[in-house]
């Protein structure tokens, strides 16, 4: 049996007005349709006799990661020119930090399927700038576009804490949600704003020294993540029963196939010939600017998570849809004040006060999990909306009013479906639709009586087979009478008189 060792490599774009060193937007052309090379200039792009100046924003910006992480932020820190030649480099060297990043010792606690905790620490946190974008044709030539050149780019380095796909995962996602609430970057990894690179060893049971470490890069969905480090488990357990040697290597991730392929031998850090950048300050981080930060940070989702829990009493599954869809989520607390604020105007609520509001808000999730999700998926085609698209197509008031409605009894749950969508289609308050449409629901003893009538002389086997002992048959009739009255029928009333009829 082998031991698997991962650690973690993940670079992420700060979201900031500006790129790190320069007063270009910090905005590729791909992001807004642009022509390439259109937010460039002689600081991005390395021309002679240029000096950079640090964007403040970005500093913030990842003080505020690496607090939220966890981790320590040292008084001193500095940056330092990382030395290699490529075409997406202008300069030659890339602007980054070495020795004194500006975030280290953290760490990032995770919940694994089994609902096993399991605490991942991270190494550092540094910036950097991002390089250029290669675009390679069909010819054989390249070519290259300087927008993303110099866009502050942050690089999460963790302990070789991780031991398997699910962690490494898990990792990236709980991070890259971290990411978005602090509203630090928009971590879209499509969009190459959230890069992942695999560190992986193996090595059998019980050897005091680590594995050949393995680097596999161009990484850039979690799913690529969980395969390449699944096929990297068992490439490498191959060839150690084979008795081969793993060698130190960078490999690529090959999506089509599946496969990792080796690129290059893997640099040591003395082939970058690090050395304090002269053309740059040292940044003295104040315990001021620390307490600043800290104060501006809002909650997180593990913190948000045992709120949900314990104010709300929802459940693992339905507290993970609501802290990942942010939108969603903040939506779901908006309609459980109004429905709190409906339960206290409103006439029938008083009359069923026995409905408590722990059934209301569970009522109410399940609605918005369901129906209103089965709808937002059909009008914009996934989940790209925010809250304002949620809140033009039906107010939280009017949400927590709907969900009142059903609680009480006023409407059934067949109705309630045809209000719902009535709802997201013209935004009027579900009480307008009730009575414009007619759907009031049907009250009188006398009434509902004479529908059960009608039903039960349609339907003479199934009254034959209930009185037979056939308990199914009770549901299925109740099922004809809800249609008869196009769900406007009270179902307890229903079953009441129904149950009598028969019996």
């Amino acid at each position: 049996m082998y031991k698997t060792t991962i650690g973690l490599e993940i670079h992420f774009e700060a979201k900031t007005k500006s790129k790190m060193f320069c007063c270009c937007k910090n905005e590729t052309s791909t992001s807004l349709d642009n022509k390439p090379n259109s937010n460039i200039c002689p600081i991005c792009t390395g021309q002679p006799g240029t000096l950079p100046v640090i964007n403040k924003e970005a500093i913030d910006k990842i003080l505020m990661t690496g607090i939220a992480l966890n981790c320590e932020i040292p008084g001193k820190s500095k940056f330092d020119r990382k030395s290699y030649f490529y075409p997406d480099l202008p300069k030659g060297y890339q602007i980054s930090q070495y020795d004194l990043p500006l975030c280290q010792k953290g760490y990032l606690d995770i919940t694994l399927a089994d609902g096993t905790k399991k605490r991942i620490r991270i190494t550092r946190v540094h910036m950097e700038e991002d390089t250029a974008k290669l675009y390679h044709e069909p010819d054989g030539g390249s070519l290259v576009d300087f927008d993303r050149a110099g866009v502050p780019l942050m690089e999460l380095v963790t302990e070789p804490d991780i031991a398997n796909a699910e962690e490494a995962k898990k990792f990236c996602q709980e991070l890259q949600l971290i990411l978005k609430y602090l509203d630090v970057s928009n971590a879209d990894m499509e969009k190459g704003q959230m890069r992942c690179e695999v560190n992986i060893s193996l090595n059998k049971e019980g050897d005091s020294e680590l594995g050949t470490k393995v680097e596999v890069k161009n990484l850039n969905s979690f799913k690529a993540v969980e395969k390449s480090i699944e096929y990297e488990i068992k490439r490498q357990s191959e060839m150690l029963d084979r008795g081969e040697k793993i060698i130190q290597e960078t490999r690529g991730w090959h999506d089509d196939k599946q496969i990792t392929m080796s690129q290059r031998g893997k640099e040591s850090a003395h082939e970058y010939r690090y050395f304090p950048e002269p053309d740059l300050p040292p940044l003295m981080i104040t315990h001021e600017k620390i307490d600043e930060i800290k104060r501006i940070i809002p909650e997180l989702p593990a913190g948000k998570r045992d709120r949900f829990s314990k104010e709300y009493g929802l459940n693992n599954k339905e507290i993970d849809f609501f802290v990942t869809n942010t939108a969603i989520g903040r939506y779901f607390e908006k309609s459980i004040t109004e429905l709190n604020c409906w339960k206290e105007e409103s006439e029938m609520a008083k009359k069923h006060a026995e409905k408590s509001v722990e059934e209301m808000i569970k009522l109410c999730a399940n609605y918005i999990i369901t129906d209103l999700q089965a709808l937002i998926k059909t009008d914009v085609g996934g989940d790209n909306y925010d809250f304002e698209y949620l809140e033009k197509k039906i107010t939280p008031e009017n949400f927590g009013e709907f969900i009142c409605l059903i609680s009480t009894g006023e409407i059934s749950s067949k109705i309630a479906k045809i209000v719902l969508t009535e709802m997201f289609n013209t935004g009027a308050d579900p009480s307008h639709i009730i009575e414009e449409k007619g759907l009031v629901q049907i009250e009188g003893d006398e009434e509902i009586a004479k529908i059960i009538d009608v039903v039960l002389a349609k339907n003479a086997k199934a009254v034959e087979d209930y009185k037979n002992g056939k308990q199914n048959s009770f549901a299925f009739l109740i099922g004809q009478i809800m249609a008869e009255s196009k769900g406007r029928a009270n179902p307890q009333i229903t079953a009441k008189i129904l149950k009598s009829k028969l019996d």
